[in-house]
């Protein structure tokens, strides 16, 4: 029986979504808030929001979460 793979988009989103949510923490963590961070953070959630929809889409669709998703209809 041959595997699932996640396709290489996804792969390339999830390295993507770890190494923006890293450099955001960085920088959260190394400098002061200011209005500079109000124009750019809602836009990087968003492509982390994003991503990760795509993923857990491509995740539904291969059917490697189907037994997350009949536990959860059946609580």
């Amino acid at each position: 029986m041959k595997k699932p793979h996640i396709s290489i988009e996804s792969f390339h989103k999830l390295n993507r979504t770890i190494s923006l949510s890293h450099n955001l923490y960085l920088d959260l963590n190394n400098r002061p808030l200011n209005e500079m961070n109000q124009l750019y953070i809602p836009t990087l959630f968003c492509y982390l929001h994003e991503d990760i929809s795509d993923i857990l889409e491509e995740l539904k669709s291969l059917g490697l979460c189907d037994e997350w998703i009949k536990q959860s209809k059946q609580n």
